[in-house]
C-alpha cells in the first residue's frame, strides 16, 4: 500500500494533542457566596489545590474522538494499492492469436491463459470505464470496439480462437493506437508470448503499453522448411528440422507420398541448431508431407507439405515504383511468390551467367531489359526486347476489336474499360494483336523466344483493374508465360489469402481440415479465400472443378516460441505479471469515520 498525500499524516500529531489537552482541563467552576465553610470542608481543600490541569482519565468519548481523527487524516493521505483489473478509464486489449499461443502449458494453451487473464481484468470494470479488443493474426482487426458493456466483450473473447499463422503485430499495435492513442488515461495491454518480429514504426501517443506475457517453455522442434528438387537420382524431398530448446531432442521423421509413408528415419537434433534430411520420392508422387514425432509443445509446426510438381508454383518480379492493384492481383494467384524491385537483379539479366531465380518478370512503368525469365508481362514500358515499338502517346484509346479465341482473354470483357491515356504502339513480327483499338494495338502477344504480353497502357491510367475482368486477364496471362497449371494441387503457407478466376457466378464450396464446409461468394471476377488459418488440408470445389490446398506453417520465428520482451523501435517493454489499475480507499475510510462520530454523539448524548 501506498499514499498519494503522505504528508497529511503529520496532521494526526496536533490535532490529535488538542483532543487530548482538552481532558487534561479542569472544569471551571462557578462561584456561590455561602455563609460558612466549615460545613463544606473537602470542597474547601480541594479549590485550594486546583490548577490547571488535571489526571487523564480514561473515557470513551475521547477514544472514540481520537478515532475518528485518525481515520479523517488517514482519509486525506489517499492511500492506495495496486489490484489486478483495468489498466484505467479506457483499456485496449490486443491478444495475440499466431501459432506460438497454441503451445500448450499448465494445462491448457497460452492463448487460453491470455483471454483468462483479460476476462478477470473486465471483470474489475467500474462505471464509466470503457475496453475495446484487438485480434493480432495475420491480419489485425477490432473484434469489439470501444464499449462499456462487460457482456459484449465476454461474447468477443468466446468468439477469437489462436491460429497457425504468423501475426502482424505492428498492424496491431498501431490499430490499437489509433483507438485509444489520443486519451491521456488510455491504456494499451498486449497479451502475448512476445514471439513476433520487431515492432517499427509505432507511436503509442499518450496512452501507455502493458506487456502482459504468456508462456515460460522454449521446449519446441519444429519444421522450419521443406522442398522438392531434381537430381540425377530423381526428386528429392528437403526437410529442415530447428530445435528451438535448450537440450538434445530426438525426433520421427516420416515422410508421406500421396498418404502412405516412403520413408522414416530417427534424427537427433542439436539444441538451437538445424538438422536436415534429404530422401527420394517415389516416381508417381504428386503430394509430400512430412511429420515429425517429438515431445514439445507446439503441434502446428511439426506437420508439413511440398508438391513434387515444381510446375504448379511461379515465382514472380514485379519491377514497379508502387502498383497496390497490380500487385494485389499477383499476390492473390495460388501459385505466386511475389517479389518487388525498382530495378531487375543483376543476376537476372539475360546476359548474366547461371540461370535466373523468376518464373515471369512482370513491368509496370520502368523499361523492359532482356530477362531470363520465361515469361514477361510488359504494362507501357517498351524497351529492349518488347514485342512492340512504340512512337508516341495517345489520349483516349477505345477499344474496337477483341479475339475471343485467345486464352488470354478468356472471360474478360475489354468493351467498357476507359482509357485515359495509352501508347501507340506497333506489334513487332512474330507478334499478335489481341485486342485493338482505334488508335492502335492494346495487348500483343507473342511465344517466337520466350512468351511475352505487352499492355499498350497503365493500369493508374485506366478503370481495368477495377473491373471484374481484371483479375481474370492476371490469372490468364501467368497460365500463358508460366505454363497452363495442370495440378490440382496448391502448397501454401497459412494465412496467406487465395484468389481463383470466378468465370461464373457460382458459389464455391471451402471445405476445412475438420470437416467444415463454407460457401465463398465470387466478387469482383475471382473467389477470394482468406480463412486458411490452420495448417492440414482444405479443398475448394468451383463447379466440376476441386483444388487440394495444403497449408503448412514453416515459419522459424513463430516456432521460436521462448517467451521474449516486446521489441519496440525506441526500446523495450518489459512484462508485468497482470493488468493492474489503482485503488483508492479514500471513500470507504471517510464512509467509517462518519460511522465513528455518530457512536460518539450517541453517548454524548446518553451521558448527558
Amino acid at each position: 500500500m501506498n499514499f498519494a498525500n503522505i504528508a497529511a499524516l503529520w496532521y494526526l500529531l496536533p490535532l490529535g494533542g488538542v483532543i487530548i489537552l482538552l481532558y487534561l482541563l479542569k472544569m471551571r467552576r462557578k462561584e456561590f457566596k455561602v455563609p460558612a465553610t466549615f460545613l463544606w470542608p473537602r470542597m474547601t481543600t480541594e479549590v485550594r489545590a486546583n490548577s490547571l490541569l488535571q489526571k487523564l482519565k480514561f473515557s470513551w468519548l475521547m477514544v472514540l474522538q481520537l478515532i475518528a481523527l485518525s481515520l479523517l487524516v488517514l482519509s486525506l493521505a489517499r492511500p492506495q494499492t495496486q489490484q489486478e483489473g483495468l489498466a484505467g478509464t479506457v483499456t485496449v486489449f490486443v491478444v495475440d492469436t499466431s501459432a506460438s499461443m497454441s503451445a500448450r502449458e499448465e494445462g491448457g494453451t497460452r492463448f487460453d491463459q491470455g483471454v483468462a487473464r483479460i476476462r478477470s481484468a473486465v471483470e474489475t470494470a467500474r462505471p464509466g470505464d470503457r475496453f475495446s479488443l484487438v485480434e493480432a493474426g495475420e491480419t489485425p482487426r477490432v473484434a469489439l470496439p470501444l464499449s462499456r458493456d462487460v457482456s459484449r466483450m465476454r461474447n468477443a473473447l468466446d468468439a477469437l480462437a489462436p491460429t497457425d499463422t504468423a501475426c502482424d503485430m505492428g498492424g496491431a499495435m498501431r490499430l490499437a493506437a489509433a483507438l485509444v492513442g489520443a486519451q491521456q488515461s488510455g491504456h494499451i495491454v498486449l497479451v502475448s508470448d512476445g514471439a513476433f518480429e520487431k515492432v517499427d514504426d509505432f507511436s503509442h501517443g499518450k496512452a501507455s503499453v502493458h506487456f502482459q506475457q504468456v508462456g515460460k517453455s522454449s521446449n519446441n522442434v519444429a519444421i522450419t522448411a521443406m522442398g522438392v528438387g531434381a537430381s540425377s537420382a530423381g526428386k528429392q524431398v528437403y526437410c529442415g528440422l530447428h530445435n528451438f530448446d535448450g537440450a538434445v531432442k530426438s525426433v520421427t521423421l516420416s515422410l508421406y507420398a500421396d498418404g502412405s509413408v516412403f520413408d522414416s528415419k530417427r534424427i537427433d537434433v542439436e539444441p538451437g541448431r538445424t538438422a536436415g534430411s534429404t530422401s527420394t520420392l517415389p516416381p508417381d508422387a504428386r503430394v509430400v508431407e512430412a511429420r515429425i514425432d517429438v515431445d514439445d509443445i507446439l503441434e502446428s509446426d511439426n506437420r508439413a507439405f511440398a508438391l513434387a510438381d515444381p510446375g504448379a508454383a511461379l515465382r514472380v518480379l514485379l519491377v514497379t515504383k508502387g502498383n497496390l492493384f497490380l500487385e494485389r492481383a499477383l499476390a492473390l494467384d495460388p501459385r505466386v511468390t511475389l517479389d518487388k524491385a525498382v530495378t531487375v537483379p543483376d543476376s537476372e539479366l539475360e546476359r548474366a551467367s547461371g540461370s535466373g531465380v523468376y518464373d515471369v518478370v512482370v513491368f509496370d512503368g520502368i523499361a523492359q531489359v532482356p530477362v531470363k525469365a520465361r515469361g514477361v508481362l510488359n504494362f507501357a514500358a517498351a524497351g529492349e526486347g518488347s514485342i512492340v515499338d512504340v512512337s508516341g502517346k495517345i489520349d483516349k484509346p477505345r477499344v474496337t476489336s477483341v479475339d475471343h479465341e485467345s486464352p488470354l482473354v478468356s472471360y474478360v470483357d475489354l468493351s467498357t474499360t476507359f482509357i485515359d491515356k495509352g501508347e501507340y504502339a506497333k506489334a513487332r513480327p512474330g507478334a499478335e494483336v489481341i485486342a485493338d483499338s482505334n488508335r492502335g494495338p492494346i495487348i500483343v502477344a507473342s511465344d517466337v523466344s520466350k512468351k511475352q504480353i505487352y499492355v499498350a497502357f497503365s493500369v493508374l491510367d485506366s478503370d481495368f483493374s477495377m473491373q471484374v475482368g481484371f483479375p481474370i486477364f492476371i490469372s490468364n496471362a501467368l497460365d500463358y508465360m508460366g505454363g497452363q497449371a495442370t495440378s490440382d494441387a496448391l502448397a501454401v503457407r497459412s494465412g496467406r489469402p487465395l484468389s481463383f478466376p470466378a468465370s461464373t457466378e457460382n458459389t464455391g464450396v471451402l471445405t476445412f481440415p475438420n470437416g467444415a464446409n463454407v460457401q465463398i461468394e465470387p466478387a469482383a471476377g475471382s473467389y477470394v479465400l482468406r480463412n486458411l488459418a490452420r495448417t492440414g488440408k482444405y479443398v475448394f470445389r468451383n463447379g466440376d472443378k476441386n483444388t487440394a490446398i495444403y497449408c503448412s506453417l514453416l515459419n522459424g520465428r513463430e516456432s521460436n516460441i521462448a517467451p521474449a520482451d516486446l521489441q519496440f523501435g525506441e526500446g523495450k517493454v518489459v512484462a508485468a505479471k497482470a493488468p493492474a489499475r489503482i485503488a483508492d480507499y479514500w471513500q470507504p475510510i471517510m464512509i467509517l469515520c462518519l460511522a465513528v462520530l455518530a457512536c460518539e454523539w450517541w453517548l454524548f448524548a446518553r451521558k448527558s
